[in-house]
């Protein structure tokens, strides 16, 4: 079993019961599904208080690692991290389905506004107003990645866009290009919130340009991952 550290400087015990449970889920000792010990359990066994076991829970409910249900107990809801390989244009929606999980979205936003510096340079637009949509989705009900993207108004994106459809592409057409550069960073307040989780958890970031038939920019799309959930693998070869 494990054991606290108590020592002076210790993490909080909560922190410590959190990673103790995280551990076992992500080494399989605790698989999909798996009940989790109820805070009760969580008590007797390290021997804390009522509020240190349900912040434990809490933190690892906030991580996708389990599913609380009222009356039911708590249960693991943890899969392996995605690994989507860059191989051809996709949406997420497509993605997800693909590597057999489940799509969705928990907000969705749309909004004409005029975007940063860097964004209306990008386009080459001075002080024209782009589509802005923001959307946090899911997969298997884990929140896992925020986008935020910008499109010309020449697209003529419909404002009620989530009634008809998930996918942003099934509205304006699939790009037949795509320029993508990848970095690592910490939240900002605003990914933090979309996403509910901790400043100190890295988020794998992916810049998007789409080009149409044409070579038009179609898109610009910030996408904020959650670094412990996702990843990419890119295949190449040489041919002689």
């Amino acid at each position: 079993m494990h054991k606290l550290d108590t020592t002076s400087g210790h993490l909080p015990y909560y922190k410590q019961i959190k990673e103790f449970y995280k551990e076992d889920i992500q080494n399989g000792v605790l698989s999909l599904g798996d009940r989790v010990d109820s805070e009760m359990e969580i008590q007797q066994i390290y021997d804390v208080s009522r509020i240190t076991a349900r912040q434990a829970i809490l933190e690892l409910e906030q991580e996708g690692m389990v599913k609380r249900g009222r009356g039911k107990g708590t249960f693991v809801t943890f899969r392996p991290k995605i690994k989507e390989e860059l191989s051809h244009i996709r949406s997420f929606t497509d993605e997800m389905i693909a590597l057999g999980r489940v799509p969705g979205t928990q907000a969705f936003h749309i909004t004409k506004e005029i975007p940063d510096d860097k964004t209306r340079a990008l386009f080459g637009l001075p002080e024209e107003m782009m589509y802005c949509v923001r959307r946090v989705r899911t997969a298997d009900d884990v929140l896992l990645v925020y986008f935020v993207s910008y499109f010309p108004l020449g697209l003529d994106l419909p404002l009620d866009l989530q009634e008809h459809t998930q996918s942003v592409y099934e509205a304006i057409g699939s790009p037949v290009r795509i320029d993508e550069e990848f970095s690592a960073m910490n939240p900002s307040e605003e990914v933090c919130l979309a996403l509910k989780i901790r400043k100190d958890q890295p988020v794998l970031v992916r810049k998007r340009v789409s080009f149409d038939e044409k070579e038009r920019k179609m898109e610009y799309t910030m996408c904020y991952y959650r670094g412990d959930l996702y990843s990419y693998t890119i295949s190449t070869s040489q041919k002689l």
